[in-house]
């Protein structure tokens, strides 16, 4: 039987300081995997309509770097507010405050 060493390489969602990028079992938390996913999904959505409304360059840049954002390790609060400040003085209120929650669960 052919017996192969798999290894997870790079940095790992939740993974455990001084792992050195080698993930073991219990390092990733399936609760903020899903708690990423939520925001990512909202995100998507947000992106779409924007897309459809043909809005400026720069309201759909705002919404891919929260994209980015979200997708860290360790998202920045003071970043995503920034950002989703921005949203919302381009009359993207409600849907800012959905993303709100979403990313409350990230901090």
């Amino acid at each position: 039987m052919n017996e192969r060493n798999f290894e997870i390489q790079g940095p790992v969602i939740g993974s455990n300081v001084g792992t050195s990028g080698r993930a073991r079992t219990g390092d990733v938390h399936i609760g903020h995997i899903k708690d990423v996913s939520t925001v990512l999904r909202l995100l998507d959505e947000l992106r779409e309509d924007l897309n459809e409304a043909q809005a400026p360059t720069s309201t759909i840049e705002a919404v891919d770097d929260l994209r980015a954002e979200a997708r860290k390790p360790k998202p920045s609060r003071d970043v995503a507010d920034h950002l989703m400040d921005k949203l919302s003085d381009r009359g993207l209120g409600e849907q800012v405050k959905d993303l709100s929650k979403a990313f409350d669960a990230l901090f």
